[in-house]
This record gives C-alpha cells, structure tokens and sequence, in this order.
C-alpha cells in the first residue's frame, strides 16, 4: 500500500544549492511513484512524495543522513500526507524545463554581457595611442578568444532551445492526450 509523507527542510542554505534536484535523484533511487519539491519561505524546502512503506522509510533514512555539498541543514521535520502528489516523472519533466529555463536565461544575460564587454574593449581600443599597440594586439587575441565562446555559447543555446522546443511539444502531446482520454476535447 503506498505511503504519503511530507518533509520540510529548514536551514541556513538549503535553497539555491541543487537540494530539490538532490532529494529527486534519491526518491528515484530509491523508487518513490510520486514526488514534489518546491522551496519555501527563503529558507526551506518541501517535499511530498509517495510510494511503498519500505521505499518512503529509505527515502527519509537517506535524507536524514544525506546533504548535498554546501547544505547547512538546520532540521528536518516529517509528518504523514492526505493530499494529491504529482508523478514522480511528470515532476522530473516538469522541474527540467524549468532548469533549461534558468540556463538559457543565465546563457543569454552572459551572451548580453560578452557582447556589451566586446563593444568596450573596442571602443576603448579606438581611443588609445598608438604607444599602446603591443597591449591592443594581446586585446584583439581575447576579442578572438571571447568570439569563439560567444560562438559556442550561442551553439549551445541554440541546441538547449531546440531541446526545450521538443519538451514543450512532448508535453503539449501528453496534455492533448489526457484531455482526448477525459472526454475534455
């Protein structure tokens, strides 16, 4: 019979450090059919999670033992569940689109910040004497050096949309499905 149970987390840093992708991989591991974690309050995070007694009892003996690098967890507090707890896959589907999220946010502000520092350095470039050659040709090989990370980021962003794309239409597909199966459309 499966088991519902939620925790709370609190500590100093617990949010920001890879703990819901963490908790994840180890509701996984061990075999959990249901599972939600979302950070609470600036300095908690909360999971639900469902599965067989045996797997929901390893699940909360590893979380007790178990931290992620550079977690400060100052308690732990369980308590039994009644609600809904989503899909332990349909979660993990759900909470990569969101990391792709924040990588393409954090790729595309440093693409913004390489280009703003590129338009810089050149300008500065214009303005200097000509007794600053020799430091101009070291700038002109970053230049280079930043074009062809400019070029490879931009690769990148360009597979991580096209990824991201192919989740999204997956998803819109599964969605249709549900509503087709519930009589919805």
């Amino acid at each position: 019979m499966a088991v519902r149970r939620r925790l709370l987390i609190r500590g100093s840093r617990v949010q920001d450090i890879g703990y819901r992708m963490f908790l994840l991989n180890l509701a996984t591991e061990r075999g959990l059919t249901g599972f939600r974690a979302r950070n609470v309050d600036g300095n908690a995070v909360e999971v639900i999670y469902e599965g067989e007694e045996e797997a929901v009892l390893g699940f909360e003996d590893d979380v007790r033992r178990l931290a992620p690098e550079g977690a400060e967890v100052e308690g732990l507090e369980f308590w039994d569940y009644d609600g809904p707890v989503p899909d332990i896959e349909r979660f993990r589907s759900h909470f990569a689109t969101l990391q792709l999220g924040k990588i393409i946010e954090v790729g595309l502000a440093m693409i913004r910040r390489q280009d703003e520092t590129i338009a810089e350095i050149r300008a500065f470039r214009e303005e200097s004497s000509s007794n600053q050659r020799a430091m101009l040709e070291k700038q002109d090989l970053m230049l280079r050096k930043q074009d062809e990370t400019i070029a490879e980021i931009r690769a990148l962003r360009d597979a991580v949309t096209e990824l991201l794309d192919e989740r999204l239409r997956k998803l819109e597909e599964d969605v249709r499905e549900i509503k087709a199966r519930l009589g919805l459309i």
